[in-house]
């Protein structure tokens, strides 16, 4: 396989592949006039993109879990299909309430500064 300084490496340009990619999502996004469809899509994309998954079960490496999804599928074995499923589906949940409780937020300060929907008079 790898050492780990090769390993490391390999993060770091996929981490950095990965940026570039989510930035372009948000492009490619920032016409959808409506936040409340817009920054979910970008949460998703961004959990699809930065969630690690171990490559073998006793071993410490990790690999993006889309990315071993989709491999896995695509070449047949389907051994761990499931459990990467499992760890996307895990992600996603716990990112779409960390993302919901972070809108509560917002419209709460919104409604307690007075923007709440009324225009001030």
């Amino acid at each position: 396989m790898f050492n780990e300084t090769e390993y490391q490496t390999v993060w770091m340009v996929y981490l950095a592949a990965a940026v570039c990619c989510w930035l372009v999502w948000t492009q490619l996004t920032r016409w959808i006039g409506w936040w409340f469809v817009r920054e979910p899509l970008w949460v998703g994309m961004a959990v699809l993109l930065f969630t690690p998954a171990p490559v073998e079960p006793l071993e410490p490496w990790l690999a993006p879990a889309a990315i071993s999804w989709l491999l896995d599928v695509l070449l047949g074995t389907g051994a761990d299909s499931g459990t990467l499923l499992g760890q996307l589906a895990l992600s996603m949940t716990l990112a779409m309430m960390a993302y919901a409780g972070f809108v509560l937020l917002r419209l709460g300060w919104r409604h307690w500064r007075g923007q709440g929907g009324r225009t001030a008079a």
